[in-house]
């Protein structure tokens, strides 16, 4: 309610009575943009290149009154009528259950096949047996039919996590970036960077993001697009 910005969902008053909270907060007809990316699949570098500038915006406009959000992910997008988008859910979203993630380290040793990098075309080992590869066809495919399930999920997805924030070291503003750069990953390619089978593959893959970060030769994304997401 402190930042006024028209990148930013308003939050016009709110009330309780003795079991509920209720927030009474703008209208945004268009859906969100995990949505949108479900019946897209992937979008034109021009569109998400609209998407990412207001991103910036809305992620600009917290930043200047010190309030980091740690949660930006495709359904706290949210579009209004005219297609712009707005940044929501301030202190809302479902926390990730971190309990299982005490194991996450670092410095552990990357000889687990479970954890072997992505091919030079971007292709993923499948999680269950860490043998079986997938293509980047069959990746994205995979991907469309878990991640409405995920999203709802009573844990939440770790997919635009920054890795400092799960490896609960100090953290900045930085983690911010760090999530839309996951989000623009995913607007283009049509997956998450990291994206595997289970929660905790993922946050080690993000963890060692330097081993993992690939791009599908099939994206063809333009120099200027790796090189802002990197």
């Amino acid at each position: 309610a402190e930042v006024d910005s028209n990148c930013i969902v308003k939050l016009y008053y709110s009330f309780q009575d003795a079991e509920y909270l209720y927030l009474i907060m703008e209208y945004l007809p268009g859906g969100d943009m995990m949505t949108l990316l479900m019946r897209e699949d992937i979008l034109p570098e021009k569109v998400a290149k609209f998407y990412i500038a207001q991103s910036v915006l809305a992620i600009e406009s917290i930043h200047k009154h010190n309030y980091i959000h740690r949660d930006i992910k495709p359904d706290n997008l949210l579009l209004d009528k005219n297609g712009h988008m707005k940044l929501s859910d301030f202190g809302l979203c479902k926390p990730l259950d971190c309990a299982t993630l005490s194991t996450i380290n670092e410095n552990e040793s990357m000889e687990d096949s479970s954890r072997e990098p992505m091919d030079i075309d971007g292709s993923l080992p499948d999680a269950g047996n860490g043998c079986s590869w997938r293509s980047a066809h069959e990746q994205l495919q995979h991907w469309q039919r878990n991640r409405r399930k995920l999203a709802f999920s009573t844990v939440g997805t770790p997919d635009y996590i920054a890795p400092e924030v799960l490896l609960k070291k100090g953290y900045g503003m930085e983690c911010d970036w760090w999530s839309l750069g996951a989000i623009m990953y995913e607007m283009l390619v049509g997956y998450p960077p990291f994206y595997s089978d289970d929660p905790i593959t993922t946050c080690r893959k993000i963890v060692h993001w330097r081993h993992y970060l690939r791009f599908p030769e099939d994206a063809k994304l333009t120099i200027e697009a790796k090189d802002l997401i990197c």
